[in-house]
């Protein structure tokens, strides 16, 4: 907390008197400093974002039993603008805001269908991921884990691979009516692969510490609160959506 007596002139001598008046540079000056990232920004541009996952998850399960391709339709629309905005240098909150909203129709439409194959499996999903996102916090505060290039590209990789096989499995399921096993069945292949990707999906944590820690450091924009919550909500729905998927297959 800051030293009030320090910054305050009519804290550091008697009486009432009151501060120097700044100039019209010193004003100047002031105002042309760009705010500098705070974790308050962070956790503040996080909660909204998860707040807006929220809402746009409530749509998607209210809509799911009436319109089944809403999920696939949301999660096209949500991955194209993650796409576009990681890719771009400029921080864009209007689109971070629209993925936030879009991808919880998804997250929504999907959490609808598990839930009614697999009772109580939601509040399950929700649980385990919390627990995850609290060991990887603590990993990275112990230096435990830290973050380094070789795991970027590890994370970078094998979230393209599960985007296309993904994407693979949609396409079989639409011309042949058949599905990727390794993704859906409960096998011994299925589940230690479901595992392995929910171990890779867990260090996405890790990067967004070091993003927002360097972020922090370096004196960055405050607008860089978007970015850092934007890879916190991508790292929490790919965390949950492969625990569901891994609790799904232990249930069978």
């Amino acid at each position: 907390m800051a030293d009030l007596r320090s910054s305050n002139p009519a804290f550091r001598r008697g009486g009432f008197a009151s501060p120097p008046t700044p100039t019209p540079e010193e004003l100047a000056s002031h105002y042309r400093q760009p705010t500098t990232l705070t974790i308050d920004d962070v956790v503040v541009h996080t909660l909204g974002l998860f707040a807006l996952l929220a809402v746009g998850g409530a749509v998607g399960w209210a809509l799911a039993p009436d319109s089944p391709g809403i999920a696939l339709g949301a999660g096209l629309v949500a991955l194209a603008i993650s796409l576009f905005v990681s890719f771009r240098n400029l921080i864009s909150p209007p689109l971070i805001i629209a993925f936030a909203l879009i991808e919880g129709v998804a997250v929504g439409a999907v959490s609808r269908y598990y839930e009614n194959a697999f009772n109580g499996i939601i509040p399950q999903a929700l649980l385990g991921t919390g627990l995850i996102f609290v060991a990887m916090l603590v990993a990275y505060r112990s230096g435990r884990l830290r973050a380094t290039p070789r795991m970027a590209r590890i994370v970078f990789g094998v979230l393209l691979g599960v985007v296309l096989l993904g994407l693979t499995d949609l396409v079989i399921r639409a011309t042949s009516g058949s599905h990727l096993p390794v993704i859906n069945d409960a096998t011994p292949l299925g589940i230690l692969f479901s595992l392995l990707v929910l171990g890779v999906a867990s260090l996405q944590f890790i990067l967004d510490f070091d993003y927002i820690e360097r972020a922090i450091a370096s004196h960055a924009p405050r607008s860089e609160a978007w970015r850092a919550g934007f890879g916190l909500l991508i790292g929490f729905v790919w965390v949950y959506l492969d625990t569901l998927r891994l609790l799904s297959k232990l249930r069978q």
